[in-house]
């Protein structure tokens, strides 16, 4: 069980589901944050995922193009390549690769969810990240083939 804490600073429980075996999901995870990249893709492998991490746009963008993940979480506030820029680049590079493009940032203003978006975002989470609402959206995913509607994102 992990503690984590709501959006309202609220402490809460996440219990890891770990996906059958052979159903997990390849995933990128791109933060300039070390220890932020780290323990989200700790978190990603207990839940039975596949991670990666990247540690600025640039190595996220090239990572993403030659691993070809089903699922990118990308930092927005990476210096030199932004996660915007990265996301953008790759639904340009990939137009049909289906893979779902998920943005955490600590930038809650509705013209940065607005900016963020339009680049390419299937989902738009602040930090820190609501694990349940990201595992639910990469479970839907997975299951239904198609993310969460961007009009209407988890709140986080």
């Amino acid at each position: 069980m992990v503690l984590q804490t709501s959006s309202a600073g609220e402490p809460s429980m996440y219990e890891p589901h770990p996906s059958p075996a052979g159903s997990g999901l390849q995933l990128l995870v791109a933060d300039d944050n070390r220890d932020a990249a780290e323990s989200l893709a700790l978190l990603m492998e207990v839940d039975g995922h596949t991670v990666h991490i990247a540690n600025d746009g640039r190595q996220a963008l090239e990572m993403a193009q030659r691993l070809q993940p089903d699922v990118c979480i990308l930092d927005i506030g990476m210096p030199g390549m932004d996660g915007n820029t990265v996301a953008r680049c790759l639904r340009d590079a990939l137009p049909e690769r289906r893979m779902m493009i998920v943005a955490v940032t600590g930038r809650s203003q509705p013209e940065d969810r607005a900016r963020s978006l339009a680049a390419g975002f299937d989902l738009y989470f602040t930090k820190p990240i609501p694990l349940g609402a990201l595992m639910g959206s990469l479970a839907q995913w997975r299951d239904d083939g198609a993310a969460p509607s961007p009009s209407t994102p988890p709140q986080g």
